[in-house]
Order: C-alpha cells, then structure tokens, then sequence
C-alpha cells in the first residue's frame, strides 16, 4: 500500500499564498472513508469502536483501495492506492501497456 495514513487534524497551510491558508483541517474519521475490497472478503473491523465506514464496495475496475472528501475542499477525494513497487500494481501497468501495444 503506497499512503496509508490520513492527514492529521491542523491548520492548512497549502503552497505560496493560497486563499484557504489558516483554515482549520478537521479530522477524517471512518465515517467519512469508502473502502474498496474484493467480492467474498471480509470487511476489515473499524479501528475505532463504535464506528463504522461510510460505504464498502466491491469494485474491481478501479486502482484505489479507500478514498474521502478533502476536509478543505469539498470538490476533491483523497485516496489511497497500492504502493508503486506492489506486484498487482505492476499487473495492471503490465496489461494497460500491452493492450496498447495492442491497438497500435
């Protein structure tokens, strides 16, 4: 797994003189992730009790294995994906290559 940690709870600080500079991060809890895992396997346990995760999907098609609303901005999803250096990922590289080797 490439970034598996979500960003603590703190000040924005962005890059250069960003408008949103100075507001408040809030905390991503569980409530707030969507994880992706395959069909038949069993959903990992929340990490903290009393919680559960927003949504559990079963999508095979896409390279992410979490995702959640950026606290900042709204708009964008932060997300989290298998390391570069993951065998399934270089699967996938593998086959995109050749089916455009394909199509050429």
């Amino acid at each position: 797994v490439g970034n598996f940690r979500v960003e603590p709870p703190g000040l924005f600080r962005g890059r250069g003189e960003h408008p949103k500079m100075g507001k408040l991060k809030r905390r991503i809890r569980p409530s707030d992730i969507t994880i992706n895992i395959g069909k038949g396997v069993p959903v990992p346990e929340c990490p903290i009790p009393g919680e559960k995760w927003k949504e559990v999907r079963h999508d095979n098609t896409v390279t992410w294995l979490a995702f959640w609303n950026d606290p900042i901005n709204q708009r964008e999803f932060k997300y989290v994906f298998l390391a570069a250096s993951s065998s399934l990922k270089g699967q996938s590289d593998k086959e995109k290559y050749e089916k455009a080797r394909m199509l050429k």
